[in-house]
């Protein structure tokens, strides 16, 4: 295959090369330059913005023979084996396949041999957030104390899985998403390079999609090229991206404030059987509307004219309306019942705005408002009524009776927790505990997002042979647990293949928690006491249980002195 993809035969080869991350090559450059480089660096960013394009010319320009200012000559034998990927003393690993502690040892042994054919020896871990514990643990003690002639250079999209032991012993450089004028400017060089005839208009386009990544842009380029003739134009660059036409977004605005909706769904089935997909149009829409404010806030006469009418809220409260759209879709199967949705919820909104000239964001009914403001009416009237008959509000407040907790009708139930704290035991919590980690994991796994948001800041607290209670820290995930079978069974199917046993979950609170566990300690005590037979045993009993729920150092014994 003589044929080579554009990213790969435009990969920058110097630092000079490099586009958009001028803080980062400059840095690098001097500290070679002055010989004042570290033995190790997290280069961390969006995917496609040069961070192993980087380490590698980093590489070259350490080991180069006859360097100038930093740079690479790209000419001597270190440089071109480096770039053909034959130098020994050069090692590319990827993370996300070889993340184990085996892997990490074969490194920490053999680092500390001698460079066969160059000066330094430098290992580019890419993805190094896919590391596990074990292996960060066995890289720990090679990065505090490496050999004078290993540099590693540790790259990754997601630096917040990478331990703090790990980050403070290397240098951090974070990447920026490329501007896209960078972007298009680096098309046009690839293009007239290639003799590429193409229209300006779908280098634009491409830059707006590949979202701050090169490497993307250079991806599309090259497969809009492959799909059209001699010419590359926007229609390829939309046809490839499965992406819209300004104009066409623009009609699909104009049906949607008309308050033509049956028009707008024809014409949304219409492009979804040309190959356009909903997250891109769902994207494109964004963009559109935010166009629009962006002309509207510099006096810029608009390309299109669908939505240039409407004040800036309205236009905000339409970009709010379509990203919830968007976040909701990523969990759903059926995708264009969400995208028919949307636009009956664009279209009535901009009716509320025509009818009220108001915009509207709780879409409750009127007559809530209006009892409401009937409620408060009554109250004021009332309060007048009291200082009319000569009671001071400033007289001092009688002590507050405890507030009543709504345990059984929202969001948790207290019988449901009773019932696990009755027959709570140490040795089932401590199992539960022990693995509740790997329920967390095993959901990952197996890409089931909604049930981590929902386990993600969770922690079992009492468990008993049947039974789990777990404290949530959002009062929705108990709520949610409670009222949503589905969910709940699917936390139940994770929790027993895990623990291998089939428990019932249920929840509370965090911030309920403690008062819930001293109520039930409460009426423990008042059951027992009221049984007159062996009242010292049954209090003793009380105590004992208390102990066995909540450890020896959480109770405490007061003796009534009465």
């Amino acid at each position: 295959m003589n044929y080579q993809a554009l990213y790969r035969m435009f990969r920058p080869q110097s630092f000079e090369d490099v586009v958009g991350q001028t803080h980062v090559t400059k840095t690098l450059k001097n500290a070679i330059a002055k010989e004042k480089q570290s033995h190790a660096y997290i280069f961390s960013g969006p995917r496609g913005t040069g961070k192993t394009s980087i380490a590698k010319i980093f590489a070259k320009a350490m080991n180069c023979e006859t360097r100038t200012d930093g740079e690479p000559c790209n000419t001597c034998a270190s440089c071109v084996s480096i770039t053909q990927g034959t130098n020994s003393d050069v090692i590319e690993i990827d993370a996300a396949s070889n993340n184990g502690v085996d892997e990490i040892r074969n490194i920490r042994d053999k680092v500390k041999y001698a460079p066969s054919q160059s000066k330094y020896k430098v290992y580019i871990i890419d993805e190094v957030h896919m590391l596990t514990t074990g292996a960060f643990n066995a890289l720990l003690k090679t990065l505090e104390e490496p050999p004078a002639h290993a540099i590693f250079i540790l790259a990754t999209t997601e630096p917040h899985k990478i331990p703090p032991t790990i980050i403070s012993r290397a240098q951090r450089f974070d990447f920026k998403a490329i501007h896209s004028d960078n972007i298009v400017d680096r098309l046009q060089y690839v293009a007239d390079t290639q003799s590429i005839v193409y229209d300006h208009e779908a280098l634009v386009f491409i830059a707006k999609v590949s979202e701050g990544g090169m490497r993307d842009a250079l991806s599309i380029m090259d497969q809009a090229i492959a799909f059209g003739d001699e010419r590359l134009t926007l229609k390829d660059a939309l046809d490839v991206t499965g992406s819209l036409d300004e104009s066409d977004l623009n009609a699909l605005f104009k049906n949607v404030v008309e308050g033509d909706v049956h028009a707008a769904f024809e014409r949304y089935h219409g492009f979804i059987s040309e190959g356009k997909e909903v997250n891109r149009l769902i994207n494109d829409m964004i963009y559109f509307v935010r166009d629009t404010i962006m002309f509207k806030t510099t006096a810029e006469t608009p390309s299109y004219d669908a939505l240039f009418q409407y004040d800036l809220e309205v236009l905000y409260k339409m970009i709010e309306i379509i990203n919830d759209t968007l976040v909701s879709i990523r969990f759903s199967v059926n995708q264009n019942v969400h995208f028919e949705v949307l636009l009956v919820k664009l279209s009535e909104m901009i009716k509320e705005v025509v009818q009220t000239g108001e915009v509207v964001v709780n879409h409750a009914p009127s007559e809530s408002n209006e009892a409401m403001v009937r409620r408060m009416e009554a109250l004021e009237s009332e309060l007048r009524t009291l200082k009319s008959q000569g009671i001071a509000t400033s007289s001092a407040p009688s002590k507050p009776k405890p507030a009543k907790r709504r345990g059984n009708g929202s969001t948790y139930s207290v019988e449901q927790i009773a019932k696990v704290l009755d027959k709570a035991n140490k040795e089932d919590i401590a199992r539960i505990k022990e693995r509740w980690a790997d329920v967390i994991q095993y959901a990952k796994d197996r890409g089931q997002k909604a049930l981590v948001s929902l386990l993600q800041n969770s922690e079992p607290v009492a468990a008993s042979e049947d039974k789990v209670l777990v404290k949530f820290e959002e009062e929705i995930h108990c709520e949610i647990l409670k009222k949503d079978n589905d969910k709940k069974e699917s936390i139940e199917n994770v929790v027993r293949d895990i623990i291998n046993k089939a428990v019932e979950v249920v929840g509370v609170p965090a911030d309920k928690w403690m008062q819930v566990r001293s109520d039930y300690i409460d009426q423990r005590k008042q059951g027992q006491s009221s049984q007159t037979t062996t009242p010292k045993t049954s209090q003793d009993n009380v105590v004992q249980k208390a102990k066995d729920l909540f450890g020896d150092e959480t109770v405490h014994v007061i003796e009534d002195e009465t």
